[in-house]
């Protein structure tokens, strides 16, 4: 049993590493490309898709965190409680990040994301545009901030790996 919650463990951490990681390096490669391209309706659709995206950053987030939770149980490994052992410091150090990348991603999702959009009179006048406002410059910085502090989080999940060498 305790080999099938390892493997377990492992493909839930491997889904969520793609899904919050691979998500976050796809929609900042985008972001650059219709910054790069002056693209209005490229940028018009990575807008009208993060509602989206942030769930699925959010399923990310939590089975990152329910395998992290499960290797934990599995491994029995106490971890918070030795501090003055490096991988107790190095799993703070990941839970303290993963807060702030949550608190972070909350806040775009609910102080910028209802405001990226701005209706407009159509040229034609027959209807509305939606434009861009500056909120949307906002989602930007503070999602690559997000994906700053997650390349933090994976290359010290790499030394954690290693610290009970």
């Amino acid at each position: 049993m305790q080999h099938f919650l390892e493997y377990l463990g492992t493909l839930l951490h491997l889904v969520g590493m793609l899904l919050f990681v691979g998500g976050h390096i796809w929609f900042g490669f985008l972001t650059a490309l219709t910054e790069r391209r002056q693209d209005r309706d490229g940028a018009r659709f990575l807008a009208t898709q993060l509602p989206f995206m942030a769930t699925v950053f959010g399923v990310g987030v939590l089975l990152l965190f329910g395998s992290g939770v499960l290797r934990l149980f599995v491994w029995g490994e106490p971890g918070l409680i030795f501090l003055p052992d490096p991988y107790g410091w190095l799993l703070l150090s990941k839970l303290v990040l993963y807060m702030i990348i949550v608190v972070n991603g909350v806040l775009i999702e609910r102080r910028y994301l209802p405001y990226v959009f701005q209706e407009y009179p159509g040229v034609s006048g027959a209807g509305t545009d939606l434009r861009l406002t500056a909120a949307w410059a906002q989602v930007k910085v503070r999602a690559r901030l997000n994906l700053l502090l997650l390349l933090i989080v994976v290359a010290l999940g790499e030394a954690l790996r290693y610290s009970r060498l």
